[in-house]
């Protein structure tokens, strides 16, 4: 509009230059007077219709229009008749405004519209302030960039002169619009010659026509416009980020939160920008739970790889929504020995959160004890990393570490001969729990005669973490015998081993439950502790039993196996290789305290099949191992126990084989697991589950010799009862006459008349 004053009035100079905080007080005051008369406008009427309001605002606009028909008569008067007019204008409007309203009877609506509006309209126009021919005054570092003495430039003409003499003839700077008055950042077009296309510029090029740092500078097309028109931004004092916040509200208000949209009735309550990131937060309605469609908000958003937007909630109305570049997580450090020391709360450091805080997770709960725990993704997803992360933590924080490799030692090998016992294959896992539910046995019965109802930290015993990989295996293991005792003792240890400091902690390929042996109690109790959703087979979580850990309005999308900088889109377009991106292997949800979290492990880099920096996380120190009584309540359950770093069992199929006396001893692949068969009488009135014996332990391998020929002379004389024969063996403890008999079961020189009785089998 000044531009076009002056040229209505060539021969006068009517400029007045002033610095930019003056006009902006100047329009502020006015815009200011407009809504205060609009008020005046609205309730004047209704409270006084005299013959004085009369002749007062019509006596304004008469007297308004008087005035310009006289200041009109002589054009040469200085000011120009568009300018006279222009100021004319609020008055002349407000005065029609208010007779109308004392004219019309009543009250109606429109008495209140019709001053509101007139005040929306004479703000944004401001006549007052820009008939007044202010402009912009100049900086020093401007003005001895002017033309010459005698010659004033504008801030606009300014940067126009500056393009000309940078380019040349060949563009012209127009539409020239500064971002905010008392800042040098603005935005243009750039037109070319007639049938030409705006020339490519670099951003030095572009930094050094107006002397702003590099990378300030950038053209952008124009939507609709061809290659001769292209936008011009420069921001030397501000982020471009901000131009992009600004646009967010809009953009939320029209493509989510809208009827019909990603998330209608959500609203932005505020925003914050950083230099990579955009933080949103937004609230439903009150009395409406929140929910955020991550799949849909990333389509309004223009977003093609899920993992640059993220979505918490507290589980009630309110969340955050993180909208970042790049993919946050894309580089991550490696681990240190302080990340895998715990702390006096239990915590560890095992990664990095998508907003750069460090990502904890409890080895234990000063105030609950013992945690459980779930890790699930596919093979390549990262799981063997966050497993070795921490078991190394829980060795360097001294706790005692069993480990069951179901693969037969290939998921975990860098934890072989680091940790207390590694487990090798289905049978000696198995073992390995059955010895554990042993120590858990001695540990709730020392527990009781104490008086103690909690666990405390190496008073008198060590934490003890189980750690299950690729569970799956075993659960769904061919033999019944095995999946159901496996079954019942992690199931078992999740109930009851918290309050004596046994944790345990499986890793499988999903949540569903034909990965847990479609046991949904399993499911159920490993959710409790820290559950680690890496990028699993399906991008379905309705099946994965999230409900009770995961906030209410939550939805996950499945974590791609690859990422890319500038997107998979593109990539596709393109045509780069699959390679190209950046692996995902080690991001993951991390559900804690009914919070999930999108974090990364830390960096290992594998060689030739391991992981040598993660095996220098575990340290020299030989690992903590349990107490004497323990130790003998592990070697009572399994007395594997002893010979565990030699790992004899590995390539085992069946209990049996383990169990045997003797190679040779009639064991044969596919017979009854040891102890008690199913349904036997374990001899103090409870039946034995799946072949495992209650009490203080299973199967006693190693015991005194003797015990069966014992027995065989006994049951010579005739039949007899469990207890007989335990009350004729007062030197071998109960179970090891139980498991005895069922030994001699299995090698065909015993039977069971009926329960809890025994003959000899050629009787």
């Amino acid at each position: 509009m000044l531009s076009t004053i002056d040229q209505a009035a060539p021969a006068v100079d009517t400029s007045k230059r002033v610095p930019g905080h003056v006009i902006y007080r100047r329009v502020l005051a006015e815009r200011t007077s407009y809504a205060l008369a609009a008020a005046g406008m609205a309730a004047g009427p209704q409270l006084d219709d005299s013959a004085w309001s009369y002749l007062a605002s019509g006596g304004i606009g008469l007297g308004t229009l008087a005035w310009l028909y006289a200041k009109t008569k002589d054009p040469d008067q200085g000011l120009s008749a568009l300018t006279r007019a222009q100021r004319a204008i609020p008055f002349l409007t407000a005065a029609g405004t208010y007779v109308a309203n004392l004219i019309t009877p009543g009250f109606n609506w429109w008495e209140v519209v019709a001053p509101a509006a007139w005040a929306s309209l004479m703000g944004w126009m401001a006549p007052l302030t820009r008939s007044a021919g202010l402009v912009l005054e100049l900086t020093e570092h401007q003005s001895q960039h002017g033309a010459g003495p005698g010659q004033p430039l504008t801030y606009t003409e300014f940067l126009a002169a500056k393009w000309q003499q940078a380019t040349g003839d060949d563009t012209r700077l127009v539409s020239i619009t500064p971002f905010r008055a008392d800042r040098p950042d603005f935005e243009a077009v750039v037109v070319a010659q007639a049938g030409k296309a705006v020339p490519t510029l670099t951003e030095a090029q572009l930094a050094a026509a107006f002397d702003f740092p590099v990378g300030t500078v950038k053209i952008r097309p124009i939507q609709g416009s061809g290659p001769g028109r292209m936008r011009l931004v420069a921001r030397p004092t501000s982020e471009d980020a901000e131009a992009v916040a600004e646009g967010i509200r809009g953009l939320w208000e029209s493509a989510v939160c809208a009827p019909g949209q990603a998330a209608p009735g959500v609203d932005l309550i505020d925003y914050r920008a950083e230099p990579h990131r955009i933080v949103l937060l937004v609230a439903s309605p009150p009395g409406k739970e929140i929910h955020l469609p991550h799949t849909a908000i990333c389509s309004a958003f223009g977003i093609d790889d899920p993992s640059r937007l993220v979505i918490e909630t507290d589980g009630i109305r309110q969340g955050v929504i993180s909208i970042y570049k790049t993919n946050p997580l894309m580089k991550v450090r490696k681990a240190t020995v302080d990340d895998l020391t715990m702390d006096a709360k239990g915590r560890v450091t095992i990664g990095i959160c998508h907003d750069g805080k460090p990502a904890r997770m409890r080895l234990w709960d000063p105030s609950q004890g013992a945690l459980r725990g779930i890790t699930a993704g596919v093979t390549g997803a990262g799981k063997s990393v966050l497993q070795n992360l921490i078991l190394a933590a829980e060795k360097r924080s001294g706790v005692v570490s069993w480990v069951g490799d179901v693969q037969g030692g290939m998921s975990l090998p860098e934890a072989e001969g680091r940790v207390d016992w590694f487990a090798k294959g289905p049978v000696e896992t198995l073992l390995m729990l059955t010895a554990a539910h042993a120590v858990m046995k001695y540990r709730e019965r020392i527990s009781n005669e104490m008086g103690r109802g909690d666990f405390a930290l190496n008073k008198p015993w060590p934490l003890i973490n189980i750690t299950l990989d690729e569970i799956n295996r075993l659960l769904s293991h061919p033999d019944e015998a095995m999946r159901k005792a496996t079954a019942y003792l992690i199931a078992d240890i999740q109930k009851t081993g918290r309050k004596v400091g046994i944790g345990i902690r499986l890793a499988v390929q999903s949540l569903h439950l034909k990965d847990l042996g479609d046991d949904d109690a399993i499911r159920q109790q490993g959710k409790v502790g820290a559950l680690f959703l890496m990028r699993t087979a399906s991008s379905s979580t309705k099946e994965m039993g999230l409900d009770g850990i995961a906030p209410a309005g939550f939805q996950m999308e499945n974590i791609p196996a690859r990422i890319y900088e500038n997107g998979q889109i593109e990539a596709l377009f393109s045509g780069k290789d699959d390679e190209d991106g950046e692996s995902t292997a080690g991001m993951a949800y991390m559900f804690l305290d009914g919070r999930a979290k999108f974090m990364r492990t830390f960096f290992a880099q594998k060689v030739d099949g391991v992981y040598p920096d993660l095996i220098a996380l575990y340290g020299d120190e030989p690992a903590t191992g349990l107490t004497g009584g323990e130790a003998k309540a592990a070697q009572a359950g399994a007395a594997i126990y002893g010979v565990r770093h030699t790992n004899p069992y590995a390539d085992c199929d069946t209990l049996a084989q383990a169990f045997s006396d003797t190679p040779g001893s009639g064991s044969t692949p596919g017979a009854s697991p040891p102890g008690p068969a199913p349904g036997a009488d374990s001899g103090d009135g409870h039946q034995a589950p799946f072949g495992i014996p209650f009490g203080d332990g299973g199967p006693d391998i190693g015991e005194e010799p003797g015990l069966q020929d014992q027995i065989l002379d006994l049951l010579a004389d005739g039949p007899k009862s469990l207890k007989q024969l335990r009350e004729a063996l007062p030197s071998f403890q109960p179970s090891s006459v139980s498991n005895a008999c069922t030994q001699l079961k299995s090698k065909g020189l015993a039977k069971s008349l009926k329960r809890g009785h025994w003959q000899l089998a050629d009787s």
